[in-house]
């Protein structure tokens, strides 16, 4: 669909003009995925969709077996300069070309990617590739930011960006607009249910949290 597509786009574009500056801004593991990281085992197999910088190998195992994925070319440059003894592949996690070429997982991790999708069908497929490339007995950690927090309560009055979607946000880095999809916990569920994905919802104060 044009419309999809130009807003996938428009992500690329934005994290590929502010890559460096946005790297330089995620130099550290969130609170919320400290817990979880912690469990991964030392030569286990991780994919991280929507790698970005590669920021989550600095709360992996040394000695992890991993591939990281990101549709933006400049971040990407940022995680091979900063981890070049790893994997990462600039690609569009939402294009079935991409996932057929992929093995399965003891872990995948998909942190603040999520609410880039623009559609209810993107967000399925991705759920769907996810499921079928973890291993029997691997575990999943999918974050997507709580646009809901009160810094972001502003950016949700926008009338012609609502009349588009009532989901959708445009949440601003240096002056620059970046889409958003604003998930719920009932939204998340519901998504969670249509592909038979067995997680747990939880939602912090900046994160919602499927695991």
């Amino acid at each position: 669909m044009p419309q999809e597509e130009n807003i996938i786009t428009s992500v690329k574009n934005i994290y590929d003009n502010i890559g460096k500056e946005f790297s330089s801004s995620r130099q550290y593991i969130w609170p919320d995925l400290k817990p979880y990281l912690k469990n991964v085992k030392s030569g286990s197999s991780v994919l991280d969709v929507g790698c970005g910088n590669g920021r989550l190998l600095l709360g992996l195992p040394e000695k992890t077996k991993y591939t990281g994925l990101d549709i933006s070319k400049e971040l990407l440059k940022e995680a091979e300069r900063a981890h070049p003894e790893h994997k990462f592949y600039e690609t569009d996690i939402t294009k079935e070309s991409l996932w057929k070429h992929l093995p399965q997982y003891d872990y995948i991790f998909c942190i603040a990617v999520f609410h880039h999708l623009p559609t209810k069908k993107d967000q399925l497929f991705v759920l769907n590739q996810i499921k079928r490339h973890l291993k029997p007995r691997g575990k999943i950690l999918i974050t997507a930011w709580n646009l809901w927090q009160p810094k972001y309560l502003k950016y949700h009055f926008d009338l012609k960006t609502k009349l588009q979607n009532p989901h959708f946000v445009y949440i601003p880095f240096q002056g620059k607009p970046r889409f958003c999809f604003a998930m719920t916990t009932p939204y998340l569920k519901k998504l969670l249910e249509s592909v038979n994905l067995k997680l747990k919802v939880k939602k912090s104060p900046h994160n919602y949290i499927l695991n």
